[in-house]
């Protein structure tokens, strides 16, 4: 183990300590928690947006649980580095990793030049199928471009004036004539 002071290594498995023991709650209020199952005894009275919304929620609570888990599995592998005399080196190299590092993220077991080299450059597996779109796709909505874009978006607003603005119907009324006609006068041109 890196020569950290004794004060330094007790900081650090406290931390480590509260994490698991934090993390574990966490896991075991989750697995007895009656909203881990789905909630409903019957489906019949449900629409059929509550069943993906409550699918959403589900995989969501899943894949935070999973996260959880792996969390706990870091912090028990730098636990274990520790009762090992290996914990402050970095696994990869074997160079002492800084303190602060430690401090900030107590279950790494690699200094910060090496602490990327364990991600996966895999791709999701939905990218294996997806397919361009045809050719074609989008022709009808950039035909219609310079009918009405972003830019003359406020302009069109900017009369009606705000909130705070007090309007007058009858220059309403007026504006919106003036409106009518210089369409009217665009179309026939």
């Amino acid at each position: 183990m890196m020569q950290l002071k004794v004060e330094q290594q007790k900081r650090l498995k406290k931390l480590l300590t509260d994490e698991r023991e934090r993390l574990t709650d966490h896991l075991e209020a989750r697995r007895d928690s009656p909203a881990v199952s789905m909630g409903e005894l019957s489906s019949c009275d449900n629409h059929p947006a509550e069943f993906g919304t409550e699918t959403f929620e589900r995989s969501q609570d899943m894949a935070l649980d999973d996260a959880s888990r792996e969390r706990l599995n870091e912090v028990e592998r730098a636990l274990a580095r520790m009762r090992e005399g290996e914990y402050g080196t970095c696994e990869v190299c074997g160079e002492d990793i800084p303190f602060e590092r430690l401090e900030s993220v107590p279950e790494t077991l690699r200094c910060i030049r090496h602490a990327d080299s364990g991600l996966s450059d895999a791709r999701p597996v939905e990218e294996e199928v997806m397919t361009a779109p045809p050719s074609g796709a989008g022709e009808a909505r950039r035909r219609q471009d310079d009918r009405f874009d972003e830019a003359d978006a406020w302009a069109a607003l900017e009369e009606y004036g705000n909130a705070s603005d007090t309007v007058n119907p009858q220059e309403l009324e007026s504006a919106q004539g003036e409106r009518d006609m210089e369409r009217a006068n665009s179309r026939a041109k």
